[in-house]
C-alpha cells in the first residue's frame, strides 16, 4: 500500500514537473494590405547608361577521376583555398554566371566599384583532356556600366 502511494506520488510530480516546463507559446495571425505596387514599369534604354569599361576574369580547374576537382588558377594568380572572395551576379537567368567562376568576379568588382551594372558578355571554355582527368579553363568578358545622372 505504501508503495504503491509512494509510486503514485512520484508519478504525480514528474507529470506536475513536465507540465510546468511547457512555455507561453503564443500565435498571431495577422494579415495587412500591401501598398508596395504589383508591378512596375521602368523605362530604359542604351542612352541611359554610360559603359565604363570591360574587363576579362578566368579560372583553370582540374578535375581527376571525375570527382575531384581542384582549382588551379584564379584571374592568372594562383588559388588560395584559405583566401576566398565570392561575388555573385542577380539577374535574369540566361546572364547569371555560376560555379567556380564567381570566385574570379570580385576583379571585375575591384576594379569598377562604381558601376551600378555588370553584363557577362561573352563566356569561352577550354578543355584539355588527359588520362582520368580534364583542365578546364574558363573565361569571361566583363562589361560594367553606369547610369547616367540626372544632375549635370
Amino acid at each position: 500500500m505504501k508503495r504503491s502511494l509512494l509510486t503514485l506520488t512520484m508519478l504525480a510530480l514528474i507529470a506536475l514537473t513536465f507540465s510546468s516546463c511547457t512555455g507561453l507559446q503564443q500565435v498571431s495571425d495577422v494579415q495587412t494590405a500591401s501598398f508596395a505596387p504589383t508591378f512596375v514599369r521602368v523605362d530604359a534604354n542604351i542612352n541611359d547608361y554610360v559603359q565604363i569599361g570591360e574587363t576579362t576574369i578566368s579560372i583553370e580547374k582540374k578535375k581527376y577521376l571525375g570527382f575531384i576537382n581542384s582549382i588551379y588558377k584564379v584571374n592568372d594568380e594562383y588559388y588560395n583555398s584559405r583566401d576566398v572572395k565570392i561575388v555573385e551576379l542577380e539577374g535574369r537567368s540566361n546572364i547569371k554566371l555560376k560555379g567556380d567562376i564567381t570566385k574570379a568576379l570580385y576583379k571585375a568588382v575591384e576594379e569598377y566599384p562604381n558601376a551600378d551594372y555588370y553584363v557577362p558578355v561573352m563566356k569561352t571554355t577550354e578543355v584539355e583532356r588527359m588520362f582520368l582527368g580534364k583542365f578546364t579553363k574558363e573565361s569571361v568578358k566583363i562589361k560594367a556600366y553606369m547610369l547616367k545622372s540626372s544632375e549635370k
